[in-house]
């Protein structure tokens, strides 16, 4: 018989008692490591935005579709990423890879609206990256990422209780149209199927709680920028 460890007294935390701080800390403390979405977006005048998105899965294969969810702002409005999913229905999850964690984490400061990330990235010395035209929708994806999913929006779904009656949160459920990967990543068996892609190949980072992440060699830390003032 295998060993199991000892049943231990747990400390019941009733979530209706706790702020939304705590609650945000126990759901990203207790569920990790989370997969990293770097969703590239444009609005219907073109301006693009590039954020990082944790709430994150895949969620179904025939289509082949994944999720992202976009917390609201405290004001009650949403977030640039949401609003230009509503209002052009497209959007590109970019892979994460450790090469690339600090530019990721750079474009997940509370930017203003008419602030492109991508020249952002630039004007802060973090990184340049590379902004190249999808095949099947308008946003463009990262040159420099080792795959992209191309999105159409399929569902988005409002959660929770926000400011004045808005969500706290909305589910983007979106359909992948198509897959972009790097030279050298797709393997194919003798009939012409797909063999697993190498982890250490894509290199992937994933988020923990707090400021920590974790990729395919351990673990290590990034703390959250800030604009304004005090940067």
């Amino acid at each position: 018989m295998a060993y199991a460890p000892a049943a231990m007294d747990h400390e019941l935390l009733d979530p209706a008692g706790l702020s939304t701080t705590d609650v945000y800390r126990l759901m990203t403390d207790l569920v990790a490591p989370r997969p990293i979405a770097w969703v590239s977006t444009q609005d219907a005048a073109g301006r693009r935005n590039l954020a990082p998105f944790s709430y994150f899965q895949a969620v179904c294969s025939k289509p082949p579709m994944v999720m992202i969810a976009c917390a609201w702002r405290p004001d009650g409005t949403p977030k640039d990423t949401l609003r230009n999913i509503l209002e052009t229905g497209e959007f590109v999850v970019n892979h994460v890879a450790r090469p690339l964690a600090e530019a990721m984490n750079a474009t997940s400061a509370d930017y203003p609206r008419e602030i492109d990330e991508w020249a952002a990235l630039e004007t802060a010395a973090v990184a340049s990256l590379t902004p190249v035209a999808s095949s099947r929708v308008a946003p463009p994806r990262i040159g420099q990422v080792a795959a992209a999913l191309e999105c159409r929006l399929s569902h988005a779904i409002p959660l929770g209780e926000g400011v004045a009656g808005r969500p706290s949160s909305s589910v983007v459920v979106g359909r992948v149209v198509a897959f972009q990967l790097a030279p050298g990543l797709l393997r194919r068996d003798a009939r012409g199927r797909l063999q697993p892609i190498d982890p250490a190949a894509l290199d992937a980072v994933g988020r923990l709680g707090g400021i920590a992440y974790t990729d395919t060699h351990g673990r290590f830390e990034l703390a959250r920028p800030k604009i304004g003032p005090d940067t």
